[in-house]
């Protein structure tokens, strides 16, 4: 087992399992009120760290939306060939409220399916609120029910026993806000079969 090609395997595992079927507002921290051009793209997916603007990789839109894969602590247990790994995942996010390109107006017409059809407000009209939290919770939703619905991830065993757990980030106990950007986060534990090297001078005495 190699620490660092786990948790690159598992990043891979959520890129190609999870991040695809999710869509999230590309952040623009110099304009997020109506004359933001909503643009979205699917979660990048990172190990350890979520890097910089600066930093980011040449094909991922932004750092955020993103999930974030980290090894929170490790378990080896040799006498039973097994060890265990705690990964925590850190969902990100942003929205500063609902821009006009977001909301269907209904208006009546005969000649629509229904007998009703949606129009798409301007762009520039634009309700700035504290609903995007709603963004990160069903990006969580995603994420737990790949995980639920598996048995394995990147070939390691999702201790389903421990249990999954998940939660808002906190700061002495109380939520954060850092608004339009929200975070979650979602833990669980991972088991690897342990196949150490034999010392020569214990091969001699097998």
């Amino acid at each position: 087992m190699a620490i660092t090609s786990d948790l690159d395997n598992i990043v891979k595992w959520f890129e190609e399992e999870v991040c695809p079927g999710i869509l999230l507002k590309v952040p623009d921290d110099k304009v997020n009120d109506g004359g933001y051009n909503v643009q979205t793209a699917h979660p990048a997916a990172f190990a350890m760290y979520i890097p910089t603007q600066d930093r980011k990789p040449p094909d991922v839109a932004a750092p955020i939306p993103s999930l974030c894969v980290q090894l929170l602590k490790g378990k080896q247990a040799p006498a039973q060939h097994i060890g265990q790994m705690t990964i925590q995942l850190a969902l990100a996010t942003w929205n500063p409220g609902q821009h006009g390109s977001e909301m269907a107006v209904p208006e009546q017409d005969p000649q629509a399916l229904g007998g009703v059809k949606y129009r798409r407000e301007p762009s520039e009209n634009f309700k700035r609120n504290l609903e995007g939290w709603r963004d990160v919770w069903s990006f969580t939703d995603n994420v737990l029910q790949a995980i639920e619905n598996t048995e394995y991830i990147a070939g390691l065993r999702l201790v389903k026993e421990n249990g999954i757990e998940y939660g808002p980030f906190t700061e002495d106990g109380a939520l954060v806000s850092y608004y339009p950007y929200w975070f979650c986060w979602v833990q669980f534990t991972l088991e690897h079969g342990l196949a150490r090297k034999i010392p020569a001078d214990y091969e001699k005495l097998l």
